[in-house]
């Protein structure tokens, strides 16, 4: 599922229409991401306007339309966002094709875990007013991590860095790549940790949030050539550091990938 900085650049992929309006909207007629919405009041509702902001949080996206409609977007399992030529036909996974006069949005969804949904109002909706702190935002401190490990001392710290109500837009290379990096297990429980490693940890996923944004967030593609990242799934994969070969397991619920020379774990 894409993270944090695959969101990012995908949502980057629509802002060549901003400023332009919508000329036509093709719905999928059987597409599970518009769930509860009413697809025709959902295509007269953006039909005609324009798209003027977009903006990221998380996992999330949000689209500000002319005439106060919000458009919210979750790429899911196999979800992203194209622009295409502006004589494109839907394809047959295109869930939302939006026409412009220069150019085609789509968002294309094979599998159908993605989501959309629409809003009007003056202000944004209550499911994006919601949103906990993002981890870009100054206001992501280190209590953030102190909480939610105070809150949850039985949980793995892999499975804990996937809670998005701590840290939104967090997915299973990200978490991998912090634990590596702070030298954690990841089957390392709160209560095994000192202060100076929780900062450890909080500088780390400052670190790789950050560098993430710059890389993947801006170019798409991969982060910096010397991450866990392009070791962690490949056969005979070893660690960046120490050249020891990977090790991996299912931790938490998810598959997670560590170094046994650098990530070992304590009593």
């Amino acid at each position: 599922m894409p993270e944090l900085a695959e969101v990012a650049y995908a949502c980057s992929l629509w802002n060549c229409g901003l400023g332009d309006k919508i000329k036509a909207v093709h719905i999928h007629p059987t597409s599970r991401v518009f769930r509860d919405e009413d697809r025709d009041q959902f295509r007269a509702n953006l039909t005609g306007k324009t798209l003027k902001l977009s903006e990221t949080h998380g996992k999330q996206m949000l689209f500000i339309f002319s005439g106060d409609y919000w458009l919210g977007l979750h790429l899911g399992m196999t979800g992203w966002l194209h622009n295409e030529q502006v004589d494109y036909l839907p394809q047959k996974h295109d869930a939302l094709v939006l026409s412009q006069a220069k150019q085609t949005l789509v968002f294309r969804d094979p599998r159908q875990f993605g989501r959309l949904r629409i809003h009007r109002g003056k202000h944004p909706p209550n499911w994006w007013n919601e949103r906990p702190v993002s981890m870009l935002s100054s206001a992501f401190t280190f209590q953030i991590l102190e909480t939610a490990l105070n809150r949850h001392s039985k949980r793995p710290l892999k499975a804990l860095l996937l809670d998005q109500r701590y840290f939104p837009g967090m997915g299973n290379w990200m978490a991998d790549e912090v634990l590596w990096r702070a030298n954690l297990h990841p089957d390392c429980r709160p209560p095994m940790m000192g202060t100076k490693e929780q900062k450890k940890l909080f500088q780390k996923i400052l670190f790789v949030v950050r560098g993430a944004m710059k890389s993947v967030g801006t170019k798409g593609g991969d982060p910096p050539a010397k991450w866990l990242f392009h070791q962690r799934w490949k056969d005979g994969g070893t660690c960046p550091k120490s050249g020891v070969a990977l090790a991996r397991e299912e931790i938490g619920g998810r598959t997670s990938c560590w170094s046994p020379a650098l990530q070992k774990l304590g009593k």
